[in-house]
C-alpha cells in the first residue's frame, strides 16, 4: 500500500487530521518534514497509507487545510 505525507502547513491542522483519520480507521501520525519549501508553512504533515481520494475527503469535509500531498515509497 503506498504511503502518503499530506502537508498541513500547522501542527493543529496535522493533528486534526490524524485524530479524525485515526477514529475512521486509517493509520496516521503526523510528522515534521526534514525539508521545508516556501509554500509548506510550518512543516508539519500527516503521514498515512490507504485510498488518498477517501482520505482526502474526510480532512476537506472536516476543515483540514490541505498544501500538498506528496507519494512516498
Amino acid at each position: 500500500m503506498k504511503k502518503y505525507l499530506i502537508v498541513t502547513g500547522t501542527v493543529t491542522y496535522a493533528v486534526k487530521g490524524k485524530v479524525i483519520l485515526n477514529r475512521k480507521g486509517f493509520k496516521a501520525k503526523v510528522e515534521k518534514l526534514t525539508e521545508i519549501k516556501a509554500n509548506q508553512g510550518c512543516g508539519y504533515a500527516i503521514a498515512v497509507t490507504g485510498d488518498i481520494e477517501k482520505i482526502k475527503e474526510l480532512l476537506i469535509t472536516s476543515g483540514v487545510k490541505i498544501i500538498e500531498i506528496i507519494e512516498t515509497k
